[in-house]
């Protein structure tokens, strides 16, 4: 308990199952939890849900694909808790389809998602970060972007672009005190996964030999150890969460 006592944290679209799940077990380890989406009404319940369990949140409009919008977002941060500690990014979108389907379409609107919401975080987030000499940065990634999958290019490109940012800031960064990592968990129980992919579960045994799916709780609790003081001397790290799917 309280392993992020008095932190303020940022989650981006908090409204995401991992994202929700994160919120609740960061209140509950004593963070300020600013939760953050394009429609704030998607997170009314969940501030709600953390106020009626004794925690401290807030939710902020917040477009993460916009520079614009994080710069607002931070200084209302910083104009009234004076700092941030941690940033979450969960921003993420994919499209299933083959790369010869793809549209110009698809393209950008995966682009501007996935990347464009992490680098513009990550350059307006730095600075503030730096004037306090300390920071953690956790980019939600996935395992694809390790890997590859089929009917999922350019979200799997995208997310491995990602990942050169992430070492590439956890290098940069580190002589301010500043942590950057990433997590990247695969076939992790969500409404998205069971209604986009519902032929996952079927095959999920062809590639682990694991009984089921993971929980978004895997995720979280890694997010919250990241976040924490106790991770002090990790960054650049690739946090796999699959099972055993990556050496089989």
């Amino acid at each position: 308990m309280n392993k992020l006592s008095g932190k303020i944290l940022l989650i981006t679209e908090a409204s995401c199952i991992i994202g929700k799940t994160t919120a609740l077990l960061a209140a509950k380890e004593g963070a300020v939890v600013i939760c953050t989406a394009n429609h704030t009404k998607k997170i009314d319940p969940l501030i709600s849900e953390i106020k009626e369990k004794g925690g401290v949140a807030a939710a902020f409009h917040h477009d993460s694909r916009s520079r614009e919008s994080w710069k607002e977002v931070l200084s209302k941060i910083v104009s009234t808790y004076g700092k941030i500690d941690s940033v979450v990014n969960c921003t993420s979108i994919t499209s299933p389809k083959m790369l010869s389907d793809l549209t110009s379409e698809d393209l950008n609107t995966i682009q501007d998602t996935t990347i464009n919401s992490f680098v513009y975080g990550l350059k307006e987030t730095l600075p503030v970060m730096m004037t306090n000499h300390s920071g953690s940065i956790i980019n939600i990634s996935t395992l694809e972007g390790l890997v590859g999958l089929k009917e999922h290019n350019p979200y799997t490109a995208f997310k491995d672009v990602l990942r050169s940012y992430t070492l590439d800031a956890a290098y940069e960064y580190a002589p301010y005190n500043i942590r950057v990592n990433s997590i990247c968990p695969n076939m992790i129980t969500t409404p998205l996964l069971e209604t986009t992919f519902p032929m996952n579960r079927s095959n999920y045994k062809k590639y682990t030999q694991y009984p089921d799916f993971g929980q978004t709780e895997n995720v979280a609790k890694w997010i919250i150890y990241l976040a924490s003081d106790e991770a002090s001397f990790i960054t650049g790290a690739e946090i796999v969460i699959d099972s055993d799917q990556i050496i089989m």
